[in-house]
């Protein structure tokens, strides 16, 4: 999304402000290149936009009139505001909405507007957890993982696999993970030293992803048998930390705090895989060492 043509001419040019602002233009030029050769992908973003924003709407009229009206107003002014950079974002990299074979699709697919769906979900469920909304913080984050989880298996199983999704859906999934961390510690459910921790590991994935793209070469993240089993066992301790929330006191007391030491502990053990691999990938792909046997699995290089 980057496009590494511009890129290899801002690297000769080293990155001066005149051949920054020419790839700025430049991208600029060729997103809306993009929007105008695919009008109707561009329409049915914004239409789920509306659908969205009609779906917030009455999500706000039910808290109403459920007697809370300022948490309703809260609501419906976060979700709202949500939706547009999500959407503005997708819209400025339409060109990506490709199959897996390259062609233009007309149109977002299942998998993209579930995934876009748990990022409008996001601003509320933050809401809920500093307002200790605990019961509607718990309902809303299950339905939001419920869609983590169909996206890729919708898009494997009817093969909808696309350019934007794969992008998009990890990008989604840092924030999203990110932000509720960022809400539990909000809401005093999170230990400070935990919630830092996180922020590491989050800022290293998003800054060092876009340093190697950017300043080394064209790289494709790939999930490996650690990433995985970590991701699952930390979604796993952070439905259980938001569940507790919800659960009798006696047994939220006893296994809160367990539960945030298992988080922080594992944080900081994927805090370490991320700089270690990335330092290791780092010095063979800049030629400081040479290469011996596979490099570890998770990062790739040169031409897609």
């Amino acid at each position: 999304m980057f496009v590494e043509e511009y890129l290899q001419d801002l690297r000769r040019d080293r990155f001066a402000p005149p051949a920054l602002l020419l790839y700025a233009r430049r991208m600029a030029q060729r997103s809306r290149g993009e929007m105008v050769a695919n009008p109707g992908a561009v329409r049915s973003a914004w239409t789920l936009a509306l659908l969205f924003f009609a779906a917030a709407f009455l999500a706000a009229v039910a808290l109403a009139l459920a007697g809370d009206r300022h948490l309703a107003y809260d609501f419906f002014l976060a979700t709202s505001l949500g939706i547009v950079p999500a959407f503005a974002l997708v819209t400025i990299f339409i060109g990506a909405l490709r199959d897996h074979e390259g062609y233009r699709l007309s149109a977002l697919n299942v998998p993209i507007a579930l995934t876009l769906l748990r990022a409008v979900m996001l601003p509320g469920i933050v809401l809920f957890l500093e307002e200790r909304q605990f019961g509607l913080a718990v309902a809303c984050y299950v339905l939001a993982a419920l869609t983590d989880i169909a996206d890729g298996w919708i898009a494997r199983r009817w093969r909808q696999v696309t350019t934007l999704g794969t992008v998009l859906d990890p990008i989604v999934d840092i924030v999203f993970n990110f932000a509720i961390l960022g809400g539990l510690w909000a809401a005093d459910l999170l230990k400070p030293w935990v919630f830092a921790v996180a922020a590491a590991r989050y800022g290293a994935l998003l800054v060092g992803g876009s340093y190697f793209y950017i300043f080394v070469g064209p790289v494709r993240i790939q999930p490996t048998l650690f990433g995985r089993l970590t991701g699952v066992l930390m979604s796993a301790l952070v439905a259980l930390l938001m569940l507790l929330t919800v659960a009798p006191h006696t047994l939220a007391e006893r296994l809160a705090p367990l539960t945030e030491n298992a988080l922080g502990i594992l944080l900081i053990a994927t805090v370490v895989h991320v700089v270690a691999l990335g330092w290791y990938n780092l010095r063979i792909m800049t030629g400081r060492v040479e290469e011996q046997g596979r490099v570890v699995g998770d990062v790739r290089w040169g031409a897609r």
